[in-house]
């Protein structure tokens, strides 16, 4: 999904590459303070994306560079973000079908995030 997202969001005219190395920076952060500080700007670029597929590109960034966190707290942190930005993606939806649609991503990010309990 992140790739299929990414190549959509670079045929709409748009350059997801600011968003990823911002959240590379958050997940190499050695604190979470210094993350959350990272984090504030990550907001204002992934906010300049569109939704292409139907899912938000920041969630998928933050997820995906999770996986690369300097530690476990920053690793949860990046995902419960990511949950809070899928889940918003989902309240924005125009029809039941594509609001609960939208839900799998936040689920799959609920595991995941469960997984670090």
């Amino acid at each position: 999904m992140y790739l299929h997202t990414r190549k959509a969001i670079i045929q709409a005219g748009f350059d997801p590459e600011v968003v990823e190395v911002i959240a590379a920076s958050i997940s190499a952060s050695e604190s979470l303070s210094c993350a959350k500080e990272i984090f504030r700007i990550f907001i204002v670029e992934a906010e300049k994306l569109p939704w292409p597929q139907d899912t938000d590109f920041g969630s998928l960034v933050l997820q995906s560079k999770s996986a690369q966190a300097s530690n476990l707290e920053v690793k949860r942190f990046m995902l419960e973000e990511a949950i809070l930005r899928a889940q918003w993606c989902a309240t924005c939806a125009t029809s039941v079908g594509e609001g609960l649609a939208r839900m799998v991503h936040v689920d799959v990010l609920k595991a995941e995030l469960e997984k670090c309990n």
